[in-house]
C-alpha cells in the first residue's frame, strides 16, 4: 500500500471518530437543553399561578434596562407575561433542535467517513443560521462569531468536495 494511501485512511479513521464523538457530545447537549427547556417551562407556570407568592419568592424581569417586579404586576398581566415566556421558550426549543438536527447531520455524516458531500455543507450552513438567530436574539456577539466560523467552515467543506470530486475524476 502507498504511504499517501495509508496517511490518508489514518485521517479519514481519525475524522471518522471525531465525527461520532461530537456526534454523541451535540445529542447529549441537545437533550440537556430539552431538559432546561422543560423545568424553565414548569418554573414559568409554577410563577404564573403564584406559588411563589407564598413561599416568598420574588422575580425581577428586566428590559430595556428596567427592572419590573413579577409580583407587583396584576395577576392578569402576570398570566399575559408569562404566557409571552412560555411562547419564547418554545421557540427557542424549536430553533435549538434545528440547530442539533443540523450539526448531527454533518458529524454523522463525518463518522459515516463522508465529509466532502452536500449533507455536511447544508449542515453547516443551517447550523450557522440557527447559532446567529440565537446569538442576535439573546444579545450576544458570540453567537454571530460562531455563526461566521461555521459558514467559513461550509467553505472549507465545499472546498474540500470540489477537490474529491477532481481527484475521483482523474482516477
Amino acid at each position: 500500500m502507498n504511504t499517501n494511501t495509508e496517511r490518508t485512511n489514518n485521517e479519514l479513521e481519525k475524522m471518522k471518530k471525531w465525527g461520532r464523538v461530537l456526534d454523541k457530545i451535540t445529542q447529549i447537549a441537545g437533550k440537556i437543553v430539552y431538559v432546561f427547556c422543560i423545568i424553565g417551562g414548569m418554573l414559568i407556570l409554577v410563577n404564573m399561578f403564584g406559588f411563589f407568592n407564598t413561599v416568598g419568592l420574588t422575580v425581577d424581569l428586566t428590559c430595556f434596562g428596567h427592572t419590573i417586579n413579577f409580583q407587583e404586576l396584576s395577576h392578569s398581566l402576570q398570566i399575559a407575561v408569562s404566557l409571552l415566556l412560555i411562547a419564547m421558550l418554545v421557540i427557542t426549543c424549536i430553533m435549538v433542535h434545528a440547530l442539533v438536527h443540523a450539526l448531527r447531520s454533518v458529524f454523522q455524516s463525518i463518522a459515516n467517513g463522508r465529509p466532502f458531500e452536500d449533507s455536511v455543507i447544508t449542515g453547516f450552513r443551517k447550523a450557522a443560521l440557527w447559532i446567529a438567530i440565537l446569538g442576535v436574539g439573546n444579545g450576544k456577539i458570540w453567537g454571530l462569531i460562531i455563526a461566521v466560523l461555521c459558514l467559513f467552515l461550509s467553505y472549507v467543506f465545499h472546498y474540500g468536495m470540489l477537490l474529491q470530486q477532481e481527484s475521483d475524476e482523474t482516477l
